[in-house]
């Protein structure tokens, strides 16, 4: 039997996410109850209602709603809310739940069962009309159960909880500011052991930051290994490109099976710092070509300072923006490396994943708890919204399972392969697409100006190879086996040579003569 102290013990546990410390959510409704004629008088023909409380994402739809609600004598309640739409502005849900009211003769309970319509007023506020039927359980003096039938209209406001207060934070970040702590593997996949290393990241602010990581994703993914400065990837298949979250059909390169053989690739974006101390490292004779377009701002309509953004110490940490598609090859071959291809560039934002739209699980550029999972245009939140007005640092927010920093939003990146309409044109197996005719290269990734759709992993644009944007940067890789520049790999199904160019020599010419040199 479910007695009436078990019934309190289990409502007083489900109200624990109505605290500060748990609860995303604050409420605060006002109504009415209008109930049946009740011969014993038991229950009121109607009254007014007032309930406060909280709740908390249980999943990316539903939400466990914990309230007190004062009528005549207080109830403790709990119900589970259904939220088909979240991401609307203007949004139905649907509830039920249970409750218990204490009077000083009869013990009663309530399950109501609603619906109601949410609208955000920013991303904070929110009101919210609902009506639901409440079935009250009563006994009377003799024992006999009597089940009593309302209707209670309500009005309400609701108050998400910034992140920032109680320990929470803005954005799902990377453990910028935490101390050394290994997260704990959940995986079920226990036969193969969780790779577990602490590294150093790129100085910030002075300091050097420890991050502590832990691969608990995939078979595939725990075998990405991650020093300091870049992630080593496995070989692997996925599938490339748009399937079944297009439903729009707004990409019409379609989707392709590629195997990817192991390479290295830069967790992070490349830096404002970093891309100065390449400068520095360049013949004066061949520095001015190297320098980023200071007039991207301005040709955007922006009013901010290229000066002040990439000469600044202020922005050392965020992404270097204005280099097009030469300049970026040029930075990658002063190291040794190359751009990634845009095979492996999806292949790594996947980490092994296979389908979904982002570098994380789930379908939307927010987690479960509300928090931002990158740098992009929320439009109706506007350009702030995450956190950030434009670039962010290139160790903000969580890194994907192979340990890769912001390869949605932040910055679209260059990757190595001439545009084409199709991946009909790719070999299955390294895929790296060569089109002298076609002046344009493949961007992936989306930017800061995105939105929700273009800052998925399978969304492609194309750049001019002399554009410079205040949106696009890169990040550079090389190949595992030798650790030299483009090693033979197919490229339109057959075999290629090395294209890219040292320092001095920046033009699309110089990487054609360079072409010879493996020969």
């Amino acid at each position: 039997m479910f007695s009436k102290y078990s019934a309190i013990v289990v409502l007083a546990a489900a109200s624990l996410v109505a605290t500060p410390g748990a609860a995303q959510t604050l409420f605060m409704n006002g109504g009415s109850v209008f109930n049946e004629t009740d011969n014993l008088g038991l229950v009121r023909a109607n009254y007014s209602s007032l309930q406060v409380g909280g709740r908390a994402w249980l999943t990316k739809n539903f939400e466990l709603q914990s309230s007190i609600t004062v009528v005549s004598e207080p109830s403790i309640d709990a119900a589970l809310r259904f939220r088909p739409l979240p991401s609307l502005r203007l949004e139905p849900y649907v509830y039920t739940g249970f409750g218990l009211l204490f009077a000083s003769d009869d013990f009663r309970s309530v399950v109501p069962v609603g619906l109601g319509v949410q609208y955000e007023l920013d991303d904070q506020w929110a009101v919210h009309v609902e009506g639901a039927g409440m079935w009250t359980i009563a006994r009377d003096g003799n024992g006999n159960a009597r089940t009593v039938f309302g209707l209670s209209p309500n009005l309400g406001v609701s108050y998400r909880i910034p992140k920032g207060f109680f320990g929470q934070r803005k954005r799902a970040l990377a453990q910028n500011d935490l101390p050394e702590q290994p997260i704990e593997s959940g995986s079920a996949d226990a036969d193969v052991p969780a790779i577990e290393q602490t590294v150093e990241r790129r100085p910030t602010s002075s300091r050097r930051v420890v991050e502590s990581i832990s691969n608990t994703g995939t078979r595939s993914a725990r075998k990405a290994l991650i020093d300091e400065r870049m992630s080593t990837l496995p070989d692997g298949m996925f599938i490339m490109g748009l399937a079944d979250e297009d439903p729009l059909s707004l990409q019409t390169a379609g989707f392709k099976r590629i195997t990817v053989s192991s390479f290295k690739i830069d967790r992070f974006e490349a830096t404002n710092r970093e891309y100065r101390e390449f400068l520095n490292s360049v013949d004066p004779t061949s520095r001015e070509a190297m320098l980023p377009d200071s007039s991207i701002w301005k040709d955007a309509g922006f009013r901010f300072s290229w000066t002040a953004y990439f000469r600044g110490d202020r922005y050392d940490d965020h992404p270097v923006v204005g280099v097009n598609f030469e300049q970026a090859k040029a930075y990658c071959a002063s190291m040794g490396q190359r751009l990634p291809t845009e095979a492996e560039w999806e292949y790594a934002a996947r980490s092994g994943r296979e389908g979904g739209i982002y570098p994380w699980p789930g379908f939307e550029a927010r987690n479960d708890r509300g928090e931002y999972m990158a740098n992009y245009n929320n439009g109706r939140g506007g350009y702030a919204a995450d956190g950030y007005a434009f670039t962010a640092p290139v160790n903000s927010y969580a890194p994907n399972e192979w340990g890769l920093y912001n390869m949605s939003g932040n910055v679209a990146e260059w990757v190595e392969d001439a545009y084409s309409a199709t991946y009909l044109v790719l070999s299955d197996f390294n895929p790296y697409h060569i089109d002298e005719a076609e002046g344009r290269r493949v961007v992936r990734g989306g930017s800061w100006a995105s939105d929700e759709f273009y800052i998925g992993v399978g969304v492609r644009d194309a750049q001019g190879v002399a554009q410079a944007s205040p949106y696009t940067g890169f990040r550079c890789a090389v190949d595992e086996a030798t650790e030299e520049l483009f090693l033979s790999r197919p490229a339109n199904s057959r075999p290629v040579q090395d294209v890219t160019v040292p320092v001095e020599e920046s033009s699309s010419e110089g990487g054609q003569e360079e072409e010879q040199g493996n020969q």
